[in-house]
């Protein structure tokens, strides 16, 4: 008969969150290696309990978990960290991902490439070497990189990347409908009085770039005004490029009410815009987008489209773990964002 009392834990065993929550040891044992056989509800107030009293378990105690999905799988994340930054943005994707995979009891393996031709070389170069169920591709690969890593991994399934029309072979995409997106968001300056509204993108081809100004272009289309290309800028993702493109906008005599962009280039516009006098909203209201923590440090807050990064996560791990996939099968979903309204977008009048 297996002892249950593995450890005194400052007198805060397995034995007295039991007790605690009328259950068996052994249930409760299972409920904090995440075991299938413990109802939800049991296994949730079990961990409350535990959490409670402080309790942490020995990595060195007691059987392996069994993976409630039978064998567990190896995953591998390969994050392109061209564009936003890996650390702000993806950052988000990647913990969901990780987190989702742990709790069905898979091992989560991330591999990184900036782009540069060496660092590429070396990525397809370990990923023949090794071994592995299921790839995800995270982020911005350009296309020709794009097309490599499906030509070696082809079940691979693409998560904040579209793809290219270029790559003829099949794959499927999760991504944010980024042309919604600023369409949401230039809709929403429009309605708060503002005329002319400043977009600022990344570098020009890559994805997030060219669907933020569609959705720029078609809404002022739809609004029947004009389109003025002196109101379209492109940096390289970054608060400091951004605050220097704005700040030499500004310079030149650039009139604008209002700016469209993403939430970590918004930190580096709101610099651009204060150090120039500019008050926000008053003078000039921003609006982000992502929804990333930074936009609630601002001062005003940012207003800005809400992506969900974990619904996101989830549909790309049901697919990679989708048993008797088609290999050719191909097709892309987009999730709707929404616009989250805060103090940097005030309506005039």
């Amino acid at each position: 008969m297996c002892n249950m009392k593995h450890s005194n834990n400052n007198g805060k065993t397995i034995a007295s969150i039991a007790q605690e929550c009328g259950v068996s040891a052994m249930t409760v044992s299972r409920a904090l290696r995440n075991g299938s056989m413990v109802k939800k509800d049991t296994r949730n107030r079990i961990v409350v309990t535990a959490e409670r009293l402080g309790y942490i378990r020995s990595p060195r105690m007691g059987r392996p978990a069994v993976n409630v999905n039978g064998a567990a799988l190896k995953i591998q994340l390969l994050v392109g960290t061209m564009g936003r930054s890996m650390a702000v943005f993806h950052s988000k994707l990647m913990i969901a991902i990780e987190q989702n995979l742990s709790q069905r009891g898979h091992e989560c393996m991330i591999r990184s490439c900036n782009g540069e031709y060496s660092q590429f070389i070396q990525l397809l170069e370990n990923i023949r070497n090794s071994t592995f169920d299921a790839t995800i591709i995270v982020g911005s690969f350009v296309p020709e990189q794009l097309k490599a890593l499906l030509e070696a991994v082809p079940e691979a399934v693409l998560l904040d990347n579209p793809g290219d029309p270029s790559i003829e072979s099949s794959y499927v995409s999760f991504t944010f409908d980024n042309i919604e997106g600023s369409r949401i968001a230039v809709r929403h300056l429009l309605d708060c009085g503002r005329r002319r509204i400043l977009l600022v993108g990344g570098a020009p081809g890559h994805f997030f770039t060219n669907e933020i100004e569609q959705g720029y272009r078609e809404t002022l289309m739809y609004r029947k005004l004009n389109i003025d290309g002196k109101l379209i800028l492109h940096t390289d993702f970054t608060s400091d490029c951004a605050c220097e493109a704005v700040s030499a906008a500004l310079e030149a005599g650039l009139q604008f009410d209002a700016v469209f962009t993403n939430d970590e280039m918004a930190s580096g516009i709101y610099r651009a815009l204060m150090g120039r006098g500019l008050k926000i909203p008053q003078d000039v209201a921003v609006c982000g987008c992502d929804g990333l923590s930074i936009g609630t440090h601002l001062f005003p807050r940012l207003t800005t489209v809400i992506l969900d990064y974990e619904t996101l996560a989830n549909m790309a791990i049901r697919q990679v773990l989708e048993e008797n996939k088609d290999s050719r099968t191909h097709y892309r979903v987009r999730i709707l964002p929404v616009l989250e309204v805060r103090e940097s977008t005030k309506m005039i009048g």
